[in-house]
């Protein structure tokens, strides 16, 4: 190791033992930070600690994202709801209909991209919890609003800002999560989240279906719009009574409250243990207070030491290549692809509610992969397997169409083929992606700029599922089974960029990916063999402060 940058390094190190002294690599809570009640409190928090307290989080961080799963899929048959049709306007069948219905669908999406720039400020200035409070109250204004709707400029409204609390929640509970978990545990909080997520969306639909079977029209639909609201009480009066995030606690200066967190929540709080990821944190805050970009301008445009540049590329680039992966065209509009399989009456409907079963099946798989197998190998797996399937499946419901007149009851073989192809591609997706697009955006950021970094890509999911939301009823009307085939080899070529740049962040601590990324190089070859020799230099450098400091103690 070169001697010029061991001293370097050790000069580093040891400057972290001086960094409760230096003010100025924290920041302070704003002056009406106070006036928001709630918040975190020691005296208040739950008294449980190691596996304990992290079941309490995997509860309370599942209950928030079970909202974002129910109002992720709560339009999925309210969009064929009649009563719905006529009170909006749009049950005439038309061109500029159908445009209405994916519209409305669609500003949920913007409003979810408006609360997760809130975040972006918010969650850094007055703290992950009263954030995800905050967040609560946007969403019950959203689902009242929504319930008591009249015409479709009321709902209109009301989508977006039920989108808003949905936004702070999706996009404040995985980075609070992912800050409070186990380096080893961070793909297992997630994708159990995502399990409730999935249970959510199970939920409402078939609350849906019973709903127009047994109820009138008009609470078919309202119902559910409303029912949002129970979630949201649930988390609005928890937060308090939980952690906040260590990171956020160190960043503020609250270095006590930080090392009151990380005991109750890991499960391994030896003293040594604790004090190690205390001194990765403080080290991770005097780096990026000289060298990290922390405005969502600087973010974009600013090219620093850290290259958050590029990290926001790659946390924007997985959530974009999320939905070109195709879910929504299953998810969103399930019973229209079920119809495509050649199926008649309640068929779709039934057939779409019972692939919700095998969605958090699959998740099962992904917590026990999440952590074992990592990141970037369960995209690219994902991504080759969902392209071949849907080959399968477009082939498959070409053949239907095709033997629809000719001979019906071939065309019904091939039609329970598209079916199957549906239930395998969603159980794939489930397995592979529906974590990793979430958990790999609040891994890749530093501190500094984490929750804004999560926030950009939250944005971009936005935007992404807007689009593709919007076009997906064209597309059905006209393609029909080629939508299967294009959304294939959209999956099949989103492996080249997974392959090159996205590097591995399972089983890593957070503050070390800091230390991967510092490579120049974009290409995940390269970054990961300058981590390696890096890290070597860095317990080269332990070593020496180590023994320095045991010839002190042997001097004295």
């Amino acid at each position: 190791m070169d001697a010029e940058k061991a001293k370097q390094d050790i000069e580093t190190v040891e400057d972290c033992s001086q960094v409760r002294a230096d003010a100025n690599i924290f920041r302070s809570e704003p002056a009406f930070a106070k006036y928001i009640p709630g918040g975190f409190s020691p005296s208040r928090c739950i008294r449980l600690s190691g596996m304990s307290m992290s079941y309490a989080i995997f509860a309370f961080a599942g209950c928030a994202i079970t909202f974002f799963g129910y109002d992720t899929a709560v339009m999925s048959q309210v969009n064929n709801n009649p009563d719905y049709q006529q009170r909006m306007g749009v049950s005439g069948g038309t061109s500029r209909d159908a445009a209405a219905i994916g519209g409305l669908v669609s500003l949920w999406f913007g409003g979810f991209a408006i609360g997760a720039i809130m975040v972006g400020y918010l969650a850094d200035s007055i703290g992950r919890l009263k954030t995800i409070q905050i967040g609560c109250l946007w969403g019950i204004l959203g689902a009242a609003l929504l319930a008591s709707a009249q015409n479709i400029t009321w709902l209109a409204f009301a989508r977006v800002i039920s989108g808003i609390g949905c936004g702070h929640l999706n996009t404040t509970v995985p980075v609070w999560t992912s800050e409070l978990a186990d380096p080893k545990m961070r793909g297992a909080f997630v994708a159990v989240q995502f399990t409730l997520a999935m249970t959510g969306s199970a939920i409402v639909y078939w609350m849906e279906f019973a709903c127009v079977k047994t109820l009138s029209a008009s609470f078919a639909w309202r119902f559910p719009l409303g029912f949002q609201i129970v979630f949201l009480l649930i988390i609005l009066f928890a937060a308090p009574f939980y952690p906040e995030s260590p990171r956020y606690l160190a960043m503020i200066k609250n270095l006590d409250g930080a090392l009151f967190v990380l005991r109750r929540c890991r499960v391994d709080n030896t003293d040594q243990v604790i004090e190690n990821e205390m001194q990765d944190i403080e080290l991770a805050i005097r780096t990026e207070a000289s060298s990290t970009s922390v405005t969502f301008r600087r973010m974009l445009f600013t090219k620093d030491e850290v290259h958050t540049r590029r990290r926001v590329l790659l946390g924007v680039g997985i959530q974009i290549m999320q939905k070109c992966t195709g879910i929504d065209f299953i998810s969103v509009y399930a019973p229209n692809m079920f119809a495509l399989s050649g199926f008649k009456g309640d068929a779709p409907a039934l057939l779409a509610g019972g692939n919700w079963f095998g969605y958090i099946a699959s998740l099962a798989l992904s917590i026990y992969l999440a952590d074992r197998v990592g990141r970037r190998k369960m995209t690219i797996i994902g991504c080759s397997l969902m392209g071949l399937v849907l080959i399968i499946g477009g082939i498959l419901s070409h053949l239907t169409v095709a033997y629809a007149t000719v001979d019906p009851v071939k065309a019904n073989e091939f039609g329970a083929g598209v079916a199957a192809i549906l239930y395998i591609y969603t159980f794939i997706y489930g397995g592979t992606w529906l974590t990793t697009c979430w958990v790999y955006p609040t891994e890749i950021f530093p501190l500094a700029s984490r929750s804004k970094g999560a926030a950009l890509a939250t944005i971009a999911f936005s935007i992404a599922g807007g689009t593709i939301n919007e076009i997906i009823p064209y597309l059905i009307n006209a393609i029909e089974f080629w939508v299967f085939i294009l959304f294939a080899l959209v999956n099949l070529a989103m492996v080249i960029p997974l392959y090159l740049f996205y590097v591995e962040t399972a089983n890593r601590p957070l503050e070390h990916l800091d230390i991967l990324f510092l490579s120049k190089s974009p290409f995940v070859w390269r970054a990961e063999k300058e981590y390696a020799e890096r890290l070597n230099e860095r317990m080269e450098t332990l070593a020496v402060l180590d023994a320095k400091a045991e010839k002190q103690e042997v001097e004295a």
